[in-house]
């Protein structure tokens, strides 16, 4: 055959393939790289290029293989694979907000992950269809409608904006005018809307370019914290007002004058870990009774209660402290505090804690609902007892603390938001030594109000 014609031959097939490659357009815009050849009858796309399109985040974390996507308070995690033909047998490969799903795994092409478009879009909220006669994969994510509601009063203020479907939201603290401001990309209202609250002087929802924007003029010496949660089909971002705390509260803990204090002896799942957790709990109990406290633990003999039963014995204790043991050097501890993710690690912390048998789904979502809609009272206390203690570890036993975390966790929401978790080696539990000093810590902690210098 003449070279001329092998050389027309090969062209027209090259010609044939890339035709066959879908066209992947999402909310109008064309997104490239789209194939459909890794896996066979699966429209994948590179994560970064799609995940712009969307308007979400991603993350990868290469130690676990995993990638993840975030938007609209929803959290879309999924595994890769180098092989792609393992892409449909890999088990777990996707989960959103810690739940598994059905889906195949992501791709690690080269050096570029690529994210099944389906699966992922679906997942944030997105509408996906295959137009065969033009070879295309269309992807439209719903314009939401924003709007804005003011719940509670003083210290438990939010200022609460729903958006129907997913979005991109983008934040900017303007500091020489102590104006926070809030965009949520691709939206709409029905009407411009306008909020005077305790913690702000002014909020405003308005139109901005095709987007919504969010105004907030913080008052004098308040601090405002926001995030995402999910909430029906779309999403709620949740302003948090604080003033800043210069001393205790009236009735901030004052001693250890019959103070409840209940010590939850978990396990962490390693082999061994509830006796371990049991004996430390005991030690720490009989030191705090000895400093006028009234102490209780979630168990007495081997048997974990539910999550929800440990949780109800929280109920108005002046702090609730769940033990737990974890693969960390000895001389290392972690700590918690009922809240909303601090970030990613946190929450996927908090996805493990609550991920018992007998934990009913969406668990940690709930739990998340729960913290930003302030149906939890006393988060702010819950984060000073958790500075508090890891100031105190680090001093008087010269333990590294990590820096304490926030996190959905379900078995603190019982002591109403005065709840932490602590998660250190089986070596330190096995110590005396190490829970004479966590009663010790509890003490001094709860005596103080969580002021500890």
């Amino acid at each position: 055959m003449r070279p001329a014609v092998v050389f027309a031959l090969l062209a027209a097939l090259f010609a044939v393939q890339a035709w066959a490659q879908p066209q992947l357009v999402v909310n109008g815009v064309e997104v490239a790289g789209a194939t459909s050849s890794l896996v066979p009858g699966t429209a994948y796309a590179p994560a970064a290029a799609l995940a712009q399109a969307l308007g979400a985040r991603l993350d990868v974390d290469l130690a676990s293989r995993r990638l993840t996507l975030t938007m609209g308070g929803r959290i879309v995690q999924l595994r890769w694979v180098e092989e792609a033909g393992a892409a449909t047998s890999l088990a777990d490969a996707l989960r959103v907000d810690g739940a598994p799903r059905v889906g195949p795994a992501a791709v690690m092409s080269g050096v570029e992950p690529f994210v099944p478009v389906k699966a992922s879009a679906e997942a944030l909220g997105g509408r996906v269809s295959y137009v065969a006669e033009s070879n295309q994969v269309l992807v439209v994510v719903p314009r939401p409608r924003v709007t804005a509601s003011l719940q509670g009063s003083g210290t438990s203020e939010r200022l609460v904006l729903r958006a129907s479907a997913p979005t991109r939201v983008t934040s900017f603290m303007n500091e020489t005018v102590q104006t926070l401001q809030l965009r949520f990309e691709r939206s709409d209202i029905d009407m411009a809307q306008t909020f005077v609250g305790d913690g702000f002087v002014r909020a405003d929802l308005l139109p901005a370019r095709g987007d919504v924007e969010a105004r907030v003029q913080l008052a004098p010496d308040t601090r405002v914290t926001w995030t995402e949660v999910p909430d029906g089909a779309g999403f709620a971002v949740v302003v948090s007002f604080a003033r800043a705390v210069a001393a205790p509260d009236a009735d901030a803990d004052t001693g250890g004058d019959g103070a409840r204090v209940v010590i939850d002896p978990g396990s962490g799942g390693a082999d061994g870990a509830a006796e371990l957790t049991l004996e430390a709990a005991r030690v720490a109990a009989q030191r705090l009774e000895r400093s006028g406290f009234e102490v209780a633990l979630t168990r007495s003999g081997p048997a974990l209660p539910t999550v929800s039963e440990r949780a109800a014995q929280g109920v108005g204790a002046r702090l609730f402290l769940s033990l737990q043991v974890a693969d960390v050097p000895p001389g290392s501890l972690r700590l918690y505090h009922l809240g909303d993710a601090s970030d990613l690690g946190a929450l996927q912390d908090a996805v493990r804690f609550n991920a018992e048998e007998l934990v009913r789904r969406p668990g940690t979502d709930e739990v998340r609902r729960q913290v930003l809609l302030d149906l939890v009272v006393d988060l702010e206390l819950g984060a000073r007892y958790a500075q508090a203690m890891a100031g105190e570890l680090r001093q008087a036993g010269g333990y590294q603390v990590a820096a304490p975390r926030a996190a959905p966790v379900a078995v603190l929401t019982g002591a109403a938001g005065r709840g932490l978790l602590l998660e250190a080696s089986a070596t330190d539990l096995r110590d005396p030594a190490f829970a004479q000093l966590l009663g010790a810590t509890l003490a001094t902690v709860v005596s103080s109000g969580g002021l500890v210098p």
